[in-house]
């Protein structure tokens, strides 16, 4: 389709080589800066969610915010872990070979540094509202930070239009998989979808973050036990996939007649673009989420950002792309949205229905993180009587596309987060002496009381 060819060559100039320089450029200044917050405080950041895990439970949550760090976590990681990590990989890899794979993976680990920097300075920056809750986001530390109020309106209206494609995609993805695997009308399953959608999101962020409390873990369990039974099913392919992942991200030859370095250059693209909607590293919408968590220290909550990309991209994309490779689907000539759908099916035909059970569940915790992220949105752009009627639009939306294509949605997507992306971007750079101060206060603090217990103990 023609209108596809110009959504196709606009993407292709919004990820320019421009962009994914800065995305990777922007994760090594944050690694660099932070020391390698996502090396040495990994284990730390696992530490950081047992201990409010236990405080959750024992009702001895400390510090300011509306919901608790777990909750907010557990929003940010059902925001991240839609069909981004089935259908995004899917397409990355139908798109720019395996080697997408090794540049997924690479804007996970850079991209743990930049969103553990960008939820930190939302915590900085977040403000209460009207109605007592907790908000924040780059629109808030772009205007307050920075004093860029005009950048912030900018990000604000960007970010609306960006979670509005990413309501289109979730809604298709589920539609495309209802259909195949159920035969239920794309329309129906749109109509269904927005009802449920509905009940969840008129009982505000108190109500998305106790779902996806309870959904995250269940829908990550089924879909990881299924793929794992169809990775070791083809086992022996496995050697092969990981050689080829490595090969195919520097492979500098010629594809039909293209320039040198064409197949690494689409790699990189589809691999970045797809791993930053997946893992929202950068993209500005961890930030939103997590300014609502309680906590006692910016950095503190900036650690979730770790285990959020790692869960996201280093586990779950790794699985899909494994499941993909070593099933050899991706070789057959169907939409890379079933792609998963097929390699589950032939283990067995039930397993058909745990896939379909599983995205629907992906695409249902996602949609829901959408929809929040316009009500900020709006209620900063103009007021939270204003944003309250979202939700109205926000299910036609869902709606709508169920009855879309494929590579349309997938296409406006990559441009709306591409252009997103900058401002927040450069907005962290430019507040990065915020990282800098909090990072070394919160590992002073540490060291502090660690120093404390330690004379406690020899005192006694």
């Amino acid at each position: 389709m023609y209108f596809e060819e110009i959504l196709e060559e606009i993407s292709r100039l919004v990820w320019g080589n421009y962009l994914m320089f800065t995305l990777i450029g922007t994760g090594i200044f944050f690694t660099v800066l932070t020391r390698g917050i996502q090396f040495r405080g990994f284990i730390l950041s696992l530490k950081e969610l047992l201990a409010s895990i236990k405080d959750e439970k024992t009702n001895k949550l400390e510090g300011e915010g509306t919901v608790s760090a777990v909750k907010a976590l557990c929003t940010a990681l059902s925001s991240c872990m839609g069909n981004g990590n089935i259908v995004g990989v899917a397409t990355a890899i139908a798109s720019g070979g395996p080697g997408a794979v090794f540049w997924m993976w690479t804007s996970g680990v850079l991209g743990m540094a930049t969103k553990y920097a960008e939820i930190l300075i939302g915590i900085v920056y977040r403000e209460k509202g009207e109605n007592g809750n907790y908000v924040g986001g780059p629109m808030y530390y772009l205007s307050k930070g920075l004093g860029w109020k005009k950048m912030g309106s900018l990000f604000a209206l960007l970010m609306l239009f960006q979670i509005s494609g990413g309501a289109l995609i979730q809604s298709n993805a589920v539609s495309l998989v209802l259909n195949d695997v159920f035969q239920i009308n794309p329309l129906t399953s749109g109509v269904i979808m927005s009802i449920v959608i509905l009940s969840v999101i008129n009982g505000g962020i108190k109500r998305l973050a106790s779902v996806s409390e309870f959904l995250v873990p269940v829908m990550s369990l089924i879909y990881l036990t299924g793929g794992l039974v169809i990775i070791i099913s083809n086992i022996n392919a496995l050697e092969y996939v990981i050689i080829s992942i490595v090969k195919s991200a520097f492979n500098f030859t010629s594809i039909s007649g293209g320039v040198l370095g064409y197949s690494v250059k689409q790699a990189m693209r589809f691999g970045l673009a797809r791993g930053v909607y997946s893992n929202e590293a950068g993209e500005g919408s961890a930030p939103v989420l997590h300014s609502a968590a309680i906590t006692t220290h910016p950095a503190r909550q900036g650690l979730f950002g770790i285990i959020e990309v790692f869960i996201d991209t280093i586990i779950m994309c790794s699985f899909t792309a494994f499941i993909v490779l070593t099933s050899g689907v991706h070789t057959s000539d169907i939409s890379p949205a079933l792609y998963v759908v097929k390699a589950f099916s032939s283990i067995h035909f039930t397993f058909k229905y745990i896939i379909g059970i599983s995205m629907t569940l992906f695409a249902f915790s996602s949609i829901l993180a959408q929809w929040y992220f316009g009500n900020v949105t709006l209620t900063y752009l103009f007021n939270s009587k204003v944003a309250s009627y979202f939700k109205y639009i926000f299910v036609l939306l869902a709606i709508l596309g169920s009855i879309s294509s494929l590579k349309s949605v997938w296409l406006i997507q990559d441009i709306l987060l591409g252009i997103m992306i900058l401002p927040n971007l450069v907005g962290i750079l430019f507040l990065h002496k915020d990282v800098d101060f909090y990072t070394k206060d919160y590992f002073e603090q540490l060291k502090n009381k660690k120093e404390i217990n330690q004379k406690y103990v020899s005192d006694r």
